[in-house]
């Protein structure tokens, strides 16, 4: 399996990192590093690379995660192919990728969360949001209560309770979606059971229902994202612009609404400025320019692309116009001044490429429906801007698949299963998580 997945890799030009930390039961730290490509027939593909631990396991600072990943990347050799890594906000994080001299990409979903959790600690919200996560955590714990709640639903489909995780995406969310949908078998439940916890009052399932829809955005986009078949870091900037507009359309829970908008313009918003979102935006032909909040910041990513294709082309050959030969020599003669600036006019590589772009960016946008991707692969006559979309488009907007990494590891990492070691761990988890290599 890692000798298909090193022939596939070599085969590629570009492709994006994703790494982060986990903590197992054996309280063994290790750090994932998975890989995100697209093949030949224009496939996103990822693949696990390593679950290791890191080279000095005695600490976790920018300079032991640096190294830790570049061995990786030696290893495989792509470290000359890397445009991004994407990680979670952590400085060391960010830190270590200045030393291997890589873009870093902070994880979408985790901006999205840092935004929902900094607005859920205003005063009412916070006791409400505590009030259920006790009322779950009264269910989770008893099985007797836990046994009526399903026989108080009275459906053959009956449904559990879901607890809220500060560090999960949208746990929150999640949380009050289910107990208002099961909020009168929970209310019978909690008073016919003694000992329980009091049940939600009609103010504070008020509350929960103003909160069911301002944080709906939110766990939308952070779906969107994560998806790791398609391309995800060009809508990062089109989906920050949509939650804004949808907040300020919004007329319920003004507190909660503000405190969010504050997080949208403070964390959300600064991705406009990052290269890797404007230039995948702009190349995303659903979006273009379309796709930005303000047009100025749009002109900026045109200039970016315009020097990223310039700095793409290997060779300047210029070429000069070729004039349709005259039989008027006197004609020739009389407009031979002309003949020295017709000379010397060449076409460079930015010139074309600023051709290409504005032809691009005049044709119609797609449909909503159609992959960029796929508008790329038949985008024949423009190759340069291809090429620029290929290597961006392989950046992925979230951390997503090394949180699914350690999800896995997990599940193989049990308490029976304590004492592994690091090298098992790294082959078990690669082998379950790249069984798509066999098929290829």
């Amino acid at each position: 399996m890692k000798t298909k997945l090193r022939d596939l890799l070599s085969s590629i030009k570009y492709c994006a990192i994703t790494t982060d930390g986990w903590t197992s039961r054996a309280n063994d730290h290790y750090l994932s590093v998975t890989c995100q490509f697209f093949t030949d027939n224009f496939k996103l593909k990822s693949a696990v690379l390593s679950t290791n631990k890191l080279v000095c396991d005695t600490n976790q600072n920018s300079e032991n995660i640096a190294d830790s990943l570049r061995i990786v990347l030696a290893d495989w050799e792509i470290m000359h192919k890397v445009t991004a890594i994407v990680s979670n906000n952590a400085s060391s994080m960010i830190k270590a990728c200045k030393l291997l001299e890589k873009r870093h990409m902070p994880c979408f979903a985790h901006t999205l969360n840092l935004v929902v959790q900094d607005a859920l600690i205003i005063d009412n919200v916070k006791e409400v949001i505590t009030k259920c996560k006790r009322i779950v955590s009264f269910f989770k714990s008893n099985s007797i209560a836990y046994a009526k709640l399903k026989l108080a639903q009275g459906h053959d489909t009956t449904y559990g309770l879901i607890q809220e995780v500060s560090t999960r995406w949208n746990s929150c969310y999640k949380m009050i979606i289910r107990l208002l949908k099961l909020r009168e078998a929970v209310s019978r439940v909690l008073l016919d059971t003694k000992k329980a916890p009091p049940p939600l009052t009609a103010d504070e399932i008020s509350i929960l229902e103003d909160l069911e829809r301002i944080l709906e955005p939110f766990d939308g986009a952070t779906n969107r994202v994560s998806g790791s078949t398609y391309e995800t870091v060009s809508l990062i900037i089109p989906v920050s612009a949509d939650i804004h507009h949808r907040l300020t359309s919004m007329n319920e829970g003004i507190e909660v609404r503000i405190a969010l908008l504050e997080g949208v313009n403070q964390r959300l918003f600064k991705y406009e400025s990052r290269s890797v979102t404007k230039v995948a935006t702009i190349l995303d032909p659903r979006f273009k320019k379309e796709g930005f909040r303000s047009r100025s910041t749009a002109d900026l990513a045109v200039e970016a692309i315009k020097n990223e294709l310039s700095g793409m082309a290997k060779t300047l050959v210029p070429t000069l116009d070729q004039s349709e030969p005259s039989t008027h020599t006197e004609s020739v003669a009389f407009f031979s001044f002309m003949q020295s600036k017709i000379a010397s006019k060449v076409k460079t590589p930015r010139s074309d490429a600023i051709i290409a772009l504005r032809q691009y960016l005049e044709n119609p946008h797609v449909s909503p429906n159609i992959s960029p991707i796929d508008f790329w692969s038949h985008a024949t006559e423009m190759e340069s801007l291809k090429e620029c979309a290929l290597k961006y488009f392989c950046i992925p907007a979230c951390s997503t698949e090394s949180e699914r990494t350690f999800s896995r590891a997990g599940c193989i990492v049990t308490d029976r299963r304590a004492s592994l070691k690091a090298k098992n761990v790294d082959k078990l988890v690669f082998t379950s998580k790249n069984q798509w290599v066999l098929t290829e």
